[in-house]
């Protein structure tokens, strides 16, 4: 068999026989048509499930949108431009994501969709060729108090299942090095059915690595039981003061009903044990108004409900009362590490798995690096491709051991891709809202890096974008506008790159294309978008951003319109200096005066140097002068 070039296909090279022969199918195909023509004798016709090759999205009206309709390839990079409002988040997130994600959740259980919020379809005729959509923003990881990013990666799984290959003393399998899992040992008897049934006596232990102290959180709280009850009162006047434990709650009738203190005595009144009932009571099952319940202590039940997810993630009046009411010091057994005894024994090379997690990545890499052991290689190569991740992408300084709601938003979403980058998963559609926002020109290529690598996995990758950076590695540009809101929600452009730098599209300018020269173009360019600029206008003046200069000219004539009518409805009031009643020579201070409907605020920005350097004065109306003024003008009865 022959390939395109009339060479022959080695005898023995069955994989690479069949990728040529995919490729020459392809390009055998006719532009626009669907259907192929195979060129050698013995060619196959071109396969059904290799005709899915694009996202086609028909009759999109979600939000702006007017009827856009385009063709995305798949397993590229697509990178969305146009000015703010112009319906690129509409198409993306709003119609492809959102499709995307409603299908995905349609195949769960109705029990499961119970428990998941209830998406619309979007306003789209027809929708084709949809992957499994996963959305990274810059929004903040979640909020669970042992929730790291060593956890959230899989550069902490890796790391476990190296020291429980290699760390000595072995103290067990990777679960006891894990913070998350606890130390368990149980023994009795049990009943063996075999035969004459006879009982054994069994033993069960699992070695976890958790903290018994602080149970794997690395910090221990003390609370302040001022800030829990007023003594003063008792549980039916309020004494409770935690967020939702109200009187008329739930919680309130839970503690009044419980039957194990009286709730009319104040609690400054209460005996130890009433006391102890109150804080520290183990979970008990009670009946509440026929209602069967399991009661619980106060300090208890808060550490379930607060103390359980990240302090900043909590809601504003709950996380006050958590700064207010609780104490958090580090824990003295683990010293932070949130890991057991036996696990921060174990060491490899003179290094425990809590010295490697708190050693900043960079270093971690190097020290990943020097190992040399034969019978973990592929481990090694493992963990060490995904620290030198964390490195490339400008996240070395990180730390394993850092909790994960301590990052920033665009630290979170790079810690995501690498995780993503880990994945098996392939054919999947990554969408990325701006993930160059507020980065460094150093780091904007290494996310660009990391962008092709997840498309070179076989991933369909869309990413939402405004740097010029990020627009010139794209394999496929669709551009909206050509404004915003009702301006926009067209396609003004779709194709490459090289398409688009030719393209001249009104609303971004062609010298800020990559590879576009910057030369007079760009100063044509400026003043064709703004004709009421002429050349004499001083440079200081002049507003880079045009939509940013077209809304403060709006607001001024719209002030100098306001102040025209209320001079005309004001009477000849004349304003002194700063200090007696109204603003100085050159308008320093501010006035606010009404009149009818209309706010006026006076400010420098509105007065002419000209007239201010002058000294030249301002009406306002009576009701801005002083107060004997006005009462001067009172009739005497």
């Amino acid at each position: 068999m022959c390939g395109v070039d009339g060479k022959p296909y080695p005898a023995n090279a069955t994989q690479a026989g069949t990728a040529a022969r995919r490729m020459e199918t392809r390009m055998s195909m006719a532009p626009g048509t669907g259907t192929g023509t195979w060129t050698g004798a013995e060619s196959p016709a071109l396969h059904v499930a290799d005709r899915h090759e694009l996202i086609r999205v028909q009759g999109a009206r979600e939000n702006n949108l007017k009827d856009v309709s385009i063709e995305i390839p798949k397993r590229r990079l697509t990178v969305f431009t146009g000015v703010s409002g112009s319906g690129k988040s509409s198409l993306v997130f709003g119609t492809i994501a959102a499709e995307s994600q409603r299908m995905i959740n349609e195949t769960y259980s109705a029990f499961v969709q119970g428990f998941m919020p209830t998406l619309a379809r979007p306003e789209v005729d027809v929708l084709e060729g949809l992957t499994t959509a996963i959305i990274v923003d810059q929004r903040r990881m979640g909020g669970d108090a042992r929730s790291t990013v060593g956890t959230v990666t899989d550069a902490g799984v890796l790391l476990r299942i190296l020291f429980s290959r290699l760390g000595r003393p072995h103290i067990g399998p990777p679960g006891a090095y894990s913070f998350n899992v606890p130390s368990v040992r149980a023994s009795g008897a049990i009943t063996v059915e075999r035969g004459a049934a006879k009982a054994v006596k069994k033993t069960f232990t699992r070695t976890g690595g958790m903290c018994p102290r602080c149970e794997g959180r690395g910090a221990v709280t003390d609370f302040d039981l001022t800030q829990l009850y007023d003594d003063s009162r008792s549980i039916n006047e309020g004494a409770l003061i935690v967020p939702g434990y109200s009187v008329d709650g739930w919680y309130g009738r839970i503690f009044g009903g419980c039957g194990f203190f009286d709730p009319d005595k104040p609690i400054r009144r209460f005996t130890k044990r009433e006391l102890h009932d109150l804080l520290y009571k183990e979970p008990t099952k009670i009946k509440v108004d026929n209602v069967n319940l399991t009661y619980e202590g106060l300090i208890p039940k808060i550490q379930k409900s607060f103390l359980a997810k990240d302090v900043d993630a909590l809601q504003p009046h709950v996380r006050a009362f958590v700064e207010r009411a609780v104490i958090f010091t580090t824990c003295p057994d683990c010293g932070g590490s949130r890991l057991s005894e036996a696990a921060r024994s174990s060491k490899i090379n003179g290094i425990s798995i809590a010295d490697a997690c708190a050693m900043q990545i960079s270093d971690l890499a190097g020290w990943v690096r020097e190992l040399a052991e034969p019978s973990v290689a592929p481990l090694l190569a493992a963990l060490h491709h995904t620290l030198d991740s964390f490195v490339e992408i400008g996240l070395g300084y990180l730390a394993l051991d850092r909790p994960s709601g301590t990052l920033s938003g665009g630290e979170a979403q790079r810690v995501t891709m690498i995780r993503h980058l880990g994945s098996s998963l392939t054919d999947v559609t990554y969408v990325f809202d701006e993930p160059t926002i507020g980065l460094h020109p150093h780091d904007i290529a290494r996310m660009n890096d990391l962008l092709l690598r997840l498309r070179d996995k076989g991933n369909t990758v869309l990413v939402v974008e405004h740097k010029p950076e990020t627009i010139a590695i794209a394999d496929h540009v669709v551009d909206l506008g050509p404004g915003a809101g009702t301006a926009g929600g067209t396609v003004c452009f779709e194709g490459t790159v090289a398409g688009l730098r030719a393209s001249g599209t009104s609303h971004r300018p062609p010298s800020r294309l990559p590879g576009r020269p910057q030369g007079d173009g760009a100063h044509a360019h400026r003043a064709a978008r703004d004709p009421r600029r002429d050349g004499e206008q001083p440079a200081r003046r002049r507003c880079r951003h045009p939509a940013r200069g077209a809304g403060r000219r709006h607001r001024r004539r719209r002030l100098r319109q306001e102040l025209a009518r209320a001079r005309v409805a004001a009477g000849p009031v004349r304003v002194g200096r700063r200090g007696r009643g109204g603003p100085g020579p050159r308008g320093a201070a501010t006035a606010r005066r009404s009149s009818g409907r209309s706010s006026v605020r006076w400010c420098r920005s509105t007065r002419p140097r000209s007239a201010a350097r002058a000294g030249a004065t301002r009406r306002r109306t009576p009701d801005c002068s002083t107060r004997s003024a006005r009462r001067s003008r009172r009739p005497t009865e």
